[in-house]
């Protein structure tokens, strides 16, 4: 979004409403005038004021006053569902074009999306180029948009949304734009093999992409969630300006539009706020299945940021050397390749009895070298429909806790794992792993994957597991339910590391502070 400076190449309406007389609310600052390629936004102070340009584009219909009111009550209705304090309503414009009136009577020229206005100083964009992001703020937003999935709409199984026919479309539009670009630009950037590589991940993935839709993971999403459609609203992030013109763009698999956010930090250079971000929306939803998808639905966007910076060298005057935007088309288009590359993904597994610091040693590695997470406790729960602080109310060795539902969350964190290594995503999987056969299986696995993988043997005096597992306990606030008799219970379980896992294994004596920073430091570094 650019700040409009002259206005003389304005339409009278716009000009009309740089006025403060417009406003039925008083305005004592001077009206500011934001504007996009499709739309305008009247900048009064306390409210902001979008109005959608009278224009028909390949991908939107503006082009009548009366789809415009359309347009603006949908993208209300839509937006709301994350930021509904910001979003406060649909404004009608009378008067004339040359001295229009918000909220007049009489029958209305326009239409306006009424929001709260924002300082531009508190949008992610401008966040990151502070320093003012943290990572625990976007693990925040992941796990706000990850709860907007759990609630949006479910496309129904006769539409064509979300389907791998779709995507395909979308993607051979991108690349059509892109390839209006002078030849020596496509040449430099190898257009022609990016397409090619592209199209070959989407049919390696088309069989998944069908399954997700099918089970309800295609639903009625943000659709443009890259970091500048992101504000710190509220003392939190939210997404605003989701896409209201054009249901095939909303309406997609959940994956597609995680990947947006992702993507855009990841490539602007912040690999952790990428990561705490897709975290939280793993947290909330549990879908570990999109990290096989991930790479490609990142391609497709950085694709999407491409055609954008592309269309502005297009659209550049005669002469112009529209430097930036040259060189972000290059950069996105060299992501989008990058990131489809294969990877060497890491496999961490914590084992060890309950109070051994196999969730502490967890956070720490997924920090500290750059992994994803997956949790027993709270995937148990997922399971059996309980969220992660809910008790289950479960009896020793029963309820969630049977040796069958333990054989049921253990295949659950395979599958986990198998989708994450097959996304290129290093994971470290937080379980307990008393039994040979548990660990032997994920260790396998990642052989298989071509992962590779490590065991972290968490242990400690049996006092301090004792003081460990009651203190959490006493305090209420954590997903394991278990307590000193399970402990002592679980002595009798423990099956000693076999031969065959000791060269991947690192024993932790989590009580002593150099046997940890030992182990942290002989950890491989994540290369997915």
């Amino acid at each position: 979004m650019s700040r409009a400076g002259t206005h003389t190449h304005l339409p009278p309406l716009i000009r009309g409403l740089l006025d403060a007389r417009a406003y039925p609310h008083p305005v004592t600052v001077p009206i500011g005038l934001a504007e996009t390629h499709v739309s305008w936004v009247l900048l009064t102070g306390e409210f902001a004021y979008k109005l959608k340009k009278p224009l028909r584009l390949d991908f939107l219909d503006y082009s009548t006053a009366e789809l415009r009111r359309r347009c603006c009550e949908e993208e209300v209705r839509l937006n709301r569902r994350h930021a509904p304090g910001m979003y406060l309503g649909v404004a009608a414009i009378g008067g004339s074009t040359d001295r229009p009136r918000v909220d007049a009577a009489g029958p209305p020229i326009e239409h306006a999306v009424r929001m709260r206005q924002f300082d531009a100083s508190d949008e992610l964009v401008a966040l990151i180029e502070a320093g003012a992001a943290a990572e625990a703020e976007l693990r925040g937003l992941g796990g706000a948009i990850g709860e907007l999935h759990a609630q949006a709409g479910v496309a129904g199984q006769d539409s064509e949304f979300g389907s791998p026919a779709a995507v395909r479309r979308v993607t051979r539009d991108n690349f059509a734009a892109l390839g209006r670009l002078p030849a020596n630009v496509r040449v430099e950037c190898g257009l022609e093999s990016l397409a090619i590589r592209v199209e070959a991940e989407l049919e390696r993935r088309r069989q998944l992409m069908e399954s997700r839709r099918a089970g309800g993971r295609v639903r009625e999403c943000h659709g443009d969630l890259h970091c500048g459609n992101v504000v710190r609203w509220g003392g939190r992030l939210v997404p605003f300006d989701g896409i209201e013109f054009d249901d095939a763009l909303r309406w997609i698999d959940v994956a597609n539009d995680v990947a947006f956010l992702t993507m855009d930090l990841a490539e602007r250079g912040h690999a952790g706020l990428a990561r705490a971000a897709l975290q939280g929306w793993l947290d909330r939803l549990g879908d570990f299945e999109a990290l096989a998808l991930l790479p490609c639905y990142e391609a497709c966007r950085a694709l999407v940021r491409a055609k954008v910076a592309a269309l502005r060298v297009l659209l550049a005057s005669p002469g112009a050397a529209p430097r930036e935007a040259y060189a972000q088309t290059v950069g996105y288009l060299a992501w989008a390749r990058q990131r489809l590359e294969p990877r060497s993904p890491l496999l961490v597994l914590t084992c060890g009895l309950s109070g051994s610091g196999k969730t502490w040693l967890a956070d720490r590695v997924a920090r500290e070298h750059g992994l994803l997470q997956v949790r027993s406790d709270v995937e148990r729960k997922r399971l059996a429909g309980l969220g992660p602080l809910e008790d289950s109310r479960s009896p020793a060795d029963g309820g969630i806790y049977t040796l069958e539902f333990n054989e049921r969350t253990y295949a659950r964190l395979l599958e986990c794992a198998r989708s994450a290594i097959d996304g290129g995503s290093s994971l470290v999987v937080d379980a307990a792993f008393l039994r040979a056969r548990e660990r032997l299986a994920f260790l396998t696995v990642a052989r298989g994957l071509g992962a590779r993988a490590v065991v972290l043997h968490c242990h400690a005096p049996l006092a301090v597991l004792r003081e460990r597992v009651g203190a959490r306990r006493a305090a209420g606030h954590d997903a394991s339910e278990a307590d000193v008799a399970l402990l002592e219970r679980q002595q009798g379980y423990w099956e000693p590391l076999t031969d065959a896992e000791r060269p991947a294994t690192l024993d932790v004596d989590t009580s002593d502070d150099e046997s940890v920073e030992r182990a942290l430091a002989s950890l491989p570094r994540a290369r997915g």
